[in-house]
């Protein structure tokens, strides 16, 4: 079993990342010197592009016989420079917070924090792309640097000097060091919560500005090195203190054209106004001004699916699996009702007459009976006999979708007034085979490694498909619900506990009850219309969104980021589906103000810890 650290890009080195990169159709835009925002929920694969941009990402990557076609149209003429987030400021901030009572004095703590984590990281990275004049090998890429033994002293003197450095240094190494134990300062004064003598050490320090500290940097660089264009690229800034966040992208647009700057964001966003400056602009014709948004997040609708697939590829390849055989491992599976469905290269088809017979005469479903009938539908054949698009389109492309799901998770029973029940939540062959992964998956690249690290396996052990398929469909549902749960929500002023699980699981259930009812809906509401949300919702919402839980269908205006949810529309991620019992479409709408209400008793779904036992 693969530690969960293995499929997260913040624990890899760009090396690593770029050994096993399957590039995105979107990479160039990427990769391309203009100043670009990455939006996305967590696991999408920020952080492994922003990375691979890195020098010695770009270096592994053009090293892979397999890339060089792909990656020669690309300009690279810049110097990358990556900033991550630093995981721990989030809870710094709060502890600042409650331990540093002056305002001017927990500005200067969080500044000098997150000001000096960037400068470390800035010095870094120019090393990675430092190559040494004593080489013999020489500069080989464009985004590399000569440097001499005297060049590096000279910068990291003058840095010394511009940074406010305790003591002049004449090495990067020197100047981390430094910046180590000043950020030691800014420590030991929250610790000391409000000791004069601590605090009077960050006083003298005084206010530290990064970007004129970057600007100055890049003054340097080029007087000593000749470096003229640059990209910074700040990656999960979510997690820094939303007024430095604040005051960092104020001044960004106007920040300096020797730099494009590159940004991973969640979906929403919530600590910029939207009618300030930052306002990603799909349309300028500056490409080092305006900012250009390239959205990672899964798709409310008809997804495209051509990078899933080739992150599975990729990883049967290097699991020496053939990518076919593993397709129809999957497709294969003994839970998918025999016949329901017809599989080919592109994805499968549901067979209407097949799952009609399932639905009414293993599942009891009379009120599927009884709409078709309404509809001149009354035995199986006269499903095949129906002509024209439209017809079609009315009772079949728009009724079994949901017949499917319903043949799965009712079953008949000897009472007249209610001929079928649910079924328990255990066996999951409606999400069974090739397609449903990607579907489960929504594409998210941590995801599908996740899900393909057991199915693999399984399939080289000779596991059965079916077997294999219900132990992985739930353990990878209840670690997506762990991640949702993790997320800190503040309670709201009457202090009930509004967490992102709660408020889904209320969402979840309102809406299986819709599918799974006594009553068959041909068109049945799976998704949610957000108006006038109770205000002890939105944080949740929120939450959801950021998480991947919650997918916000594209808004007609056009606009990229989320700064208010008022209007969107929502669904719930196809990763909890199988938790409700949910189909893998979007469906129809409905209202959602508050928590809903589930009409349907949901005793037979199981809590978190035991709702996922496979079938024997």
């Amino acid at each position: 079993m693969a530690s969960t650290s293995q499929f997260n890009a913040r624990n890899a080195s760009a090396s690593q990342i770029a050994r096993d990169f399957v590039m995105p159709s979107y990479f160039p835009d990427v990769a391309e010197y203009r100043n670009i925002v990455l939006v996305g929920p967590r696991g999408i694969g920020k952080t492994t592009l922003l990375k691979a941009l890195t020098a010695p990402g770009l270096t592994a990557l053009h090293q892979r016989e397999d890339l060089l076609d792909l990656l020669r149209p690309i300009d690279f003429d810049y110097i990358p420079i990556y900033i991550p987030a630093e995981s721990i400021w989030k809870g710094t901030a709060g502890l600042v917070a409650k331990e540093v009572q002056s305002s001017q004095d927990r500005d200067l703590i969080l500044g000098g924090l997150f000001t000096d984590h960037c400068l470390h990281q800035l010095i870094s990275s120019f090393e990675e792309a430092a190559i040494a004049v004593e080489s013999a090998d020489g500069l080989k890429h464009p985004w590399q640097v000569m440097l001499s033994n005297v060049q590096e002293a000279q910068i990291a003197e003058k840095c010394s000097e511009l940074w406010k450095l305790e003591k002049v240094q004449k090495s990067f190494l020197g100047i981390k060091m430094q910046l180590l134990q000043r950020s030691n300062i800014y420590r030991g004064a929250i610790n000391a919560g409000n000791n004069s003598r601590t605090l009077d050490a960050v006083r003298e320090i005084g206010h530290l500005d990064f970007l004129v500290m970057l600007k100055g940097f890049m003054d340097i660089a080029q007087t000593y090195c000749g470096v003229k264009r640059w990209t910074i690229s700040f990656d999960e800034m979510e997690i820094a203190p939303k007024s430095i966040l604040s005051h960092l992208y104020e001044n960004l647009r106007s920040f300096d054209q020797r730099a494009a700057l590159k940004f991973s964001l969640f979906p929403y966003v919530d600590f910029y106004e939207e009618q300030g400056g930052f306002i990603p602009n799909p349309s300028s014709p500056e490409d080092a001004q305006d900012f250009h948004p390239i959205i990672l997040s899964s798709k409310f609708a008809n997804p495209d699916y051509t990078f899933a697939r080739g992150l599975i590829r990729s990883e049967c390849d290097r699991r020496a699996v053939s990518y076919g055989a593993f397709r129809q491992y999957l497709n294969s599976s003994k839970a998918i009702l025999p016949g329901s469905r017809e599989f080919t290269e592109i994805g499968f088809e549901r067979k209407p007459a097949k799952i009609y017979e399932y639905a009414v005469n293993q599942a009891g479903d009379l009120s599927l009976k009884q709409h078709l009938a309404s509809k001149g539908i009354k035995e199986p054949q006269d499903i095949e006999n129906l002509k024209g698009e439209a017809r079609r389109a009315e009772v079949v492309r728009k009724v079994f979708p949901i017949a499917e799901i319903r043949s799965y998770y009712l079953v008949k029973t000897k009472d007249k007034k209610a001929p079928s029940r649910r079924t328990s939540a255990k066996g999951y062959g409606y999400y069974h085979g090739f397609d449903q992964l990607l579907a489960l998956t929504e594409g998210n690249p941590r995801a599908i490694k996740y899900y393909l690290n057991d199915l693999i396996t399984d399939m080289i052990d000779g596991r059965e498909s079916h077997r294999s398929q219900n132990a992985a469909i739930p353990m990878n549902v209840d670690r997506f619900r762990a991640m949702v749960a993790s997320q800190a929500i503040p309670r709201d002023l009457s202090g009930e506990d509004r967490s992102a699980l709660k408020v889904l699981d209320a969402m979840g259930y309102a809406l299986a009850d819709g599918v799974l009812g006594d009553v068959f809906h041909p068109e049945p509401p799976l998704s949610f219309r957000i108006k006038n949300v109770h205000p002890s919702l939105k944080d949740a919402l929120i939450s959801a969104v950021n998480s991947g839980a919650l997918v916000v269908e594209q808004n007609v205006s056009g606009k990229k980021l989320l700064f208010d949810l008022e209007g969107c529309r929502v669904r719930l991620s196809y990763r909890l589906a199988p938790f409700f019992k949910l189909p893998t479409i979007s469906g129809q709408e409905r209202l959602l103000s508050g928590m809903p209400e589930v009409r349907k008793n949901m005793d037979s779904q199981p809590d978190l810890l035991t709702w996922a036992i496979a079938d024997a």
